[in-house]
């Protein structure tokens, strides 16, 4: 809540980095952002012939990073396309510099290496080191502490953190909720509602939750497969809390 108003996840987010970590989320964040100004402006006057007035490339940008960054902590796969994606930006604005804006062959490479190929590789080691333990970190402080509460069998202080986590799609807190369902631990013992949380788990990418997917969809019978297909027609994975 700021001033009464309750603010949206995609803006919390960037307040929860931006005050645990200026640095890091000025890389992770603002340098893309400046960066992807520049690269839009380029593509769409040079390339797209398209003059789009400063106002909307500002909002265009503004949006796809922030909207961007905001599914960077959620998902691990595109987690790792984000911080790759932020020094090849760099190089590709450069390359578009090069083209389109420098006209001495060897005079632009230099400007090429030093405004492109240096500042991609400084913010490549960054965003991939520091950027993406950050991010990390981000997704997983409510599943840490949930994880232990769970391992020592406090299940309802386990899913006072594991449930607002999984809420957000954080893999391995969907992972544990079906473990849950799965062997009854502090959950009503539901082997459908345990494939749906393991199915949705696995879809993030987390190969513990599609193995465990597999193996107990391995031991289902006709009749539990019928139903598992028909919950999933039925019920979103936020109708399972």
């Amino acid at each position: 809540m700021l001033f009464g108003l309750r603010v949206p996840g995609f803006i919390r987010i960037h307040l929860r980095y931006l005050f645990s970590n200026p640095f890091v989320w000025a890389v992770l964040f603002l340098a893309p952002f400046v960066i992807g100004l520049f690269t839009v402006s380029s593509f769409s006057r040079n390339v797209l012939q398209i003059n789009l007035s400063e106002w909307q490339i500002f909002l265009i940008v503004l949006f796809l990073i922030a909207l961007s960054f905001f599914f960077a902590e959620r998902n691990r796969t595109f987690r790792k396309i984000y911080v790759r994606a932020i020094p090849a930006m760099v190089i590709i604005n450069g390359i578009f510099v090069y083209i389109f804006d420098l006209d001495s062959l060897f005079g632009g490479l230099v400007v090429f290496a030093i405004l492109a190929v240096l500042p991609g590789w400084i913010l490549g080691k960054l965003s991939m080191g520091m950027g993406y333990r950050m991010l990390s970190n981000g997704a997983d402080r409510h599943y840490r502490p949930g994880r232990d509460f769970y391992m020592e069998g406090a299940y309802d202080n386990a899913f006072l953190h594991l449930e607002p986590a999984a809420r957000r799609g954080h893999m391995k807190s969907l992972y544990l909720i079906g473990h849950a369902h799965e062997h009854g631990n502090g959950r009503d013992k539901d082997r459908i509602r345990a494939a749906r949380f393991y199915d949705k788990a696995a879809k993030k990418g987390y190969k513990k939750a599609q193995k465990a997917f597999e193996t107990l969809c391995n031991t289902f019978s006709a009749d539990e497969l019928e139903a598992f297909e028909n919950d999933l027609k039925v019920s979103g994975i936020n109708d399972l809390f």
